[in-house]
């Protein structure tokens, strides 16, 4: 199979050997396997020895006159490499690389001098832009970068000892003066920024064992805090985090390591001081000291997470719960929301974990839910907390089901619930989600009309947020009888079966029904395909599935990234399976036929 690998370094010479003959002598498949990213820890594909036998070289040209370049494609189909000419000057100036099919890195000349000065990630990578101005292969800095992907880059420098790495990330004069912030505030961010290298030098020798087994888990922050340009004083608002932190694992123990205020300057967000362990800040006092320390050894012997009735998780979330409620009054006050939130986070899965006569965690999170609400009304905390309690209330109704017939209640309850959720908070992080279950919800119990109305509104109120995509597919799909179908991606495009009769099945190995409905497509496509009948069958795992001698019949897709890939979000795809009829005229016939009585209809359009 195409196993993912990490690069480290881009081969010296030209940009590639065959860059000035790049129409006239496609390069070889070894060629295009013989470069490697500039930047480190960058995870691809690459075919092994024997697929490397299959790979494909193809020339793929652009919308410029002279633009194109040559493109890798494993066994499968799915996009390897692709080095490509953008300007027609016969040079490569784009180096791009793929995991799993999908465009993960890409390096760019963008002055076409033959030095990289770009480098891009996309896709399940993250959206990192990074600048390397005097092109000697260090990013200089970030035109693009999320807070979480900044936490990674800082514990890189950490376990690099690069500073430099460090200072890519830090605020710049320009950005300060760009921000138009008051002398005052100006001045500090100057006094903090001058002190980082020493202090990250005190980092460096205190972490000296920190290496390549030094792991990041995650980011921690509360909701980013927009500060109204009237406030601020500035002319424009100032989006910050007051506190962060990146909670990391070293030699099997998780600890902290806090970022501290961190500001939004256009897509990028800046540090604006060195990164410090919990125990540097002054306030922390040895009441506090201990009780992170008992929470680490905790989290340090936390069982596996499990879908699954689980006393040891139960138990776990909820000895966490009662820690991080002594944490809390001996904490600074501006921690607390990020502690309330663990607690919700805790008592959800908990709750999920219990038995059907053990409500110690709903009522916890009732009761936690309550508080919140009382003391911070409609706060983004507040639709935090709500939220856990709805969600975990939800999935032990549905658990507790016990006649098919009490369903339609528990939706019905869920519904009315996020109804409310959404009137009450239709502007928070969790509001979007919100909109998505109401959507799948009533388009579940066939209350189709309501379904499109709400997937609407995620589009309309949230057009930036990935479940955008999903809802404006959703609303397509429900709308798409009569209206022609394009799927298309990588080498597989349905437009090429134009002329048949062609069935789209999705499917994914989580949900067993696949094996039978492939033994009855697979009957139906030897019966009708010499009559003009076609399958195509895509698959929704996040990697090729193991299923054994259960191929699907037909055509074979495999969408990479699941239920959040391409051919699946262009049409909402919400569950597995979900099945098309299209005609020979490429219009889809119906949308919610099942396997069982598809034949029929084949039958009525291949007499």
């Amino acid at each position: 199979m195409v196993k993912a690998r990490v690069g480290f370094g881009l081969m010296a010479g030209c940009l590639l050997g065959f860059n000035t003959h790049l129409v006239q002598a496609a390069p070889t498949v070894a060629q295009m396997l013989s470069f490697q990213p500039k930047q480190k820890d960058v995870v691809y594909s690459t075919p092994t020895a024997e697929e490397q036998r299959s790979c494909k070289v193809e020339l793929v040209s652009g919308s410029k006159t002279g633009a194109n370049g040559w493109l890798l494609r494993d066994p499968k189909g799915l996009p390897l490499r692709r080095y490509f000419d953008s300007n027609g000057n016969k040079k490569v100036n784009i180096w791009s690389y793929y995991r799993d099919g999908l465009e993960v890195y890409r390096e760019i000349d963008s002055d076409h001098n033959e030095k990289v000065d770009q480098y891009r990630w996309f896709n399940t990578a993250g959206m990192k832009w990074g600048v390397d101005a005097n092109e000697d292969g260090i990013i200089d800095g970030w035109k693009i970068i999320s807070a979480e992907e900044v936490s990674q880059e800082v514990l890189q420098a950490l376990i690099h000892k690069d500073l430099k790495r460090l200072q890519a990330l830090v605020v710049s004069d320009a950005e300060i003066s760009m921000l138009n912030l008051t002398t005052a505030e100006a001045n500090r961010l100057r006094r903090l920024r001058a002190n980082i290298p020493a202090k990250f030098q005190k980092l460096i020798a205190k972490h000296a064992d920190f290496d390549h087994q030094t792991k990041w888990v995650r980011f921690e922050g509360s909701t980013p805090q927009c500060i109204p340009a009237d406030q601020a004083g500035t002319t424009r608002d100032l989006i910050k985090y007051v506190h962060a932190a990146i909670l990391y694992e070293h030699k099997g123990k998780h600890d902290f390591l806090q970022l501290g205020e961190m500001i939004q300057v256009g897509l990028a967000w800046r540090i604006i001081d060195a990164p410090g362990d919990e125990q540097d800040i002054p306030t922390v006092n040895p009441e506090l000291q201990k009780l992170l320390d008992q929470l680490r050894e905790l989290d340090a012997s936390a069982p596996a997470p499990s879908d699954e009735v689980d006393p040891k998780v139960v138990e776990h979330n909820l000895a966490r719960v009662a820690l991080i409620e002594r944490i809390i009054p001996v904490d600074k006050p501006q921690r607390r929301e990020l502690w309330y939130r663990q607690i919700a986070e805790c008592l959800n899965a908990a709750v999920q974990s219990s038995p059907a006569n053990d409500t110690r965690a709903l009522d916890r999170l009732v009761k936690l839910e309550k508080l919140v609400v009382s003391e911070h009304p409609g706060s983004s905390l507040a639709a935090f907390v709500t939220f856990r309690e709805m969600q975990a209330d939800y999935a032990r109704a549905l658990s507790q089901v016990k006649d098919p017939k009490d369903y339609p209640t528990v939706q019905s309850n869920w519904i009315t619930r996020l109804t409310q959720f959404v009137k009450e908070y239709p502007k928070t992080e969790e509001t979007p989600e919100a909109l998505m279950q109401l959507g799948m919800v009533n388009e579940f119990i066939n209350k189709e009309t309501e379904a499109k109305n709400w997937y609407a509104r995620l589009v309309r109120d949230f057009p930036d947020h990935p479940y955008a995509r999903r809802a404006a597919g959703a609303v397509r799909r429900l709308d798409i009888e009569g209206s022609p179908i394009e799927l298309r991606d990588g080498s597989f495009d349905i437009a090429r079966l134009r002329g048949k009769l062609v069935v789209v099945y999705y499917w994914a190995s989580w949900n067993q029904q696949y094996v039978g409905d492939f033994a009855r497509l697979r009957l139906l496509l030897n019966n009708y395909k010499s009559k003009g009948l076609e399958v195509v069958c895509i698959n929704l795992d996040s990697q090729p599935p193991a299923i054994g001698s259960t191929q699907p019949p037909g055509i074979a897709v495999l969408q990479p990234e699941g239920l959040e890939g391409p051919l699946a979000t262009q049409y909402g795809i919400m569950s597995t399976p979900t099945m098309f009829l299209v005609g020979k005229d490429g219009r889809v016939i119906s949308r919610s036929l099942q396997v069982g009585t598809l034949e029929d209809e084949i039958a009525k359009y291949l007499k």
